[in-house]
């Protein structure tokens, strides 16, 4: 007869002991023994009790283990400030989503935020976590050093964390979250490069704020481009240009005189999520022959898609790299579960057809 178990209060199934033991034909008690890892058991048993868990995917009930032990545990998620329609608020909506669930295994989520484009900004944001004590961290790691300078002290504290959107592979982080950056930026020459002449001029857009040093993600996707611009047999010239994000009339006057001084310019690329910026300049001066490839699909990169100034977008679902980073390190702490140390993300890539039906939800 067909075992049938029954779905609880979300919707999953509720897998008890008992059902396990019933469906190995072996009593509970030698179930719990496996389980738990105490006593010990024949191999007969061992084997049809593990292939019973692996038929039915069993997991502990982590949040009746969490309540037992009457401790609560504290996350700090450190990530970059954002406003209302930024690639990092779809980020911050997969952590909120994963918070309503660490809370019923007795762990708090606390933010500490930083502007992604001032290192000291980062640092001071580490700082939170040199003099606060947290049980982990999930850890946007914009800045190289200052980075690795935080991950020693983690290390020697023995506080787990978790990387999301970028990655350092020389930290000791229990996992990674994100896509890889490096192929992140040969897939975007390729959506380039297969629409422009070989020897056109391309721009690359650079945002500047304030000093220091860029992203480790945006160095690694230029590194990927040039990487196959290389290996393609590309002759033309790769030009920048320096915006700013509240400087309108400055990016105006930047690009006035390099498209002037560089007319065969065909391509432009941007490597973060700011693309918007460089496609409002090619739609007001009706530049429909630059093609321009950029990341991320928030709505105002979306919407440049739609009206043809953007040519085509590379995201990589921030929702699900908030919600996954957060809900590994939870599994560690409650169950001691690991997750896999890398944990790539896939590279969507968007053309004003497919947008509107894009979901960046796994």
């Amino acid at each position: 007869m067909e075992e049938r178990l029954h779905p609880d209060d979300s919707g999953e199934r509720t897998i008890r002991i008992v059902d396990i033991a019933r469906m190995a034909g072996v009593s509970t008690a030698t179930v719990d023994r496996v389980i738990h890892h105490r006593g010990k058991v024949s191999e007969q048993n061992l084997a049809r009790i593990n292939a019973v868990l692996r038929q039915v995917d069993y997991r502990p009930n982590l949040i009746a283990r969490s309540l037992a032990s009457g401790r609560r545990r504290t996350l700090c998620v450190v990530t970059p400030a954002f406003e209302e329609g930024d690639y990092w608020a779809d980020v911050e909506t997969g952590i909120a989503r994963a918070e309503a669930q660490a809370r019923r295994y007795g762990i708090d989520i606390r933010r500490c935020r930083f502007d992604q484009y001032d290192c000291p900004s980062f640092e001071r944001a580490a700082e939170v976590l040199h003099d606060e004590t947290f049980d982990g961290v999930v850890i946007a790691p914009f800045f190289r050093e200052p980075m690795l300078a935080l991950a020693r002290g983690l290390d020697a504290r023995e506080i787990p964390y978790v990387f999301v959107d970028s990655d350092l592979p020389e930290c000791n982080r229990l996992a990674y979250f994100g896509t890889p950056s490096f192929d992140a930026g040969r897939v975007a020459a390729r959506l380039l490069c297969d629409r422009i002449d070989p020897s056109a001029d391309i721009v690359i857009g650079r945002i500047v704020h304030r000093p220091g040093e860029g992203s480790v993600q945006c160095r690694l996707r230029e590194e990927g481009f040039r990487a196959y611009l290389d290996e393609t047999g590309y002759r033309g010239t790769l030009l920048s240009a320096s915006l700013r994000l509240d400087d309108p009339a400055g990016n105006e006057r930047e690009l006035d005189a390099l498209f002037a001084a560089h007319p065969s310019v065909a391509g432009a690329v941007t490597f973060n999520s700011t693309c918007h910026l460089l496609a409002g300049y090619l739609s007001a001066h009706g530049r429909r022959d630059v093609r321009l490839v950029g990341y991320d699909a928030i709505r105002r990169n979306g919407r440049m898609l739609a009206e043809g100034a953007v040519t085509a977008l590379v995201a990589q679902r921030p929702e699900v790299q908030g919600y996954r980073s957060v809900m590994a390190l939870c599994d560690w702490l409650v169950e001691g579960r690991p997750t896999a140390r890398i944990n790539p993300i896939p590279l969507d890539i968007l053309f004003k057809e497919n947008y509107p039906y894009y979901n960046n939800n796994l």
